[in-house]
């Protein structure tokens, strides 16, 4: 968790699976969502890699905008709502 003041996101890192990357509505586009991914990347064994849901097209433009691309790998939950898998190609 990065904490200024008060929290204002957290993450969770396993092996190499980046999860849980959350940034307060009100705290978001100050760069706290930047410096906590670089944090998790950071902390990840091998290739960084996540999960994002299809409709979060906020979260999928922050993790192509650091390097991470899309595998082509998808989970489906319904017949739309699904998660794109997504790995990290420059550090």
């Amino acid at each position: 968790m990065l904490r200024v003041e008060k929290p204002v996101n957290i993450v969770s890192v396993h092996g190499s699976l980046i999860e849980n990357l959350y940034i307060l509505p009100g705290e978001q586009n100050k760069g706290y969502g930047t410096q906590l991914l670089a944090f998790a990347v950071q902390r990840c064994v091998g290739t960084p890699v996540c999960w994002v849901l299809n409709t979060n097209d906020g979260a999928r433009r922050f993790y192509e905008s650091n390097g991470f691309q899309w595998t082509g790998n998808r989970v489906d939950r319904t017949e739309t709502l699904y998660e794109l898998e997504y790995r990290l190609c420059r550090i």
